[in-house]
């Protein structure tokens, strides 16, 4: 199975706090320092993306830091 994760690129802040310190295996610092869904588990975007169950946690921790609600699991 595989769960859904977006990141809301108009929200976000460029914090840092998912792919710096909750969850670097699922989120990655973007060009202009946003965060994307990593390369590996894009689909349909750099902000789009499905994930292994076994990272759902993970991404889950990194959308409860999210100072501005940025990141959607599931």
């Amino acid at each position: 199975m595989s769960v859904k994760v977006t990141v809301d690129e108009d929200a976000c802040t460029a914090c840092g706090l998912c792919y710096n310190d909750e969850c670097p295996d699922v989120f990655e610092e973007g060009s202009d320092g946003n965060s994307n869904v990593k390369k590996e588990f894009q689909k349909g975007g750099l902000d789009k993306g499905e994930i292994p169950d076994d990272k759902k946690d993970c991404a889950q921790a990194a959308a409860d830091a999210c100072p501005v609600n940025a990141i959607v699991v599931g």
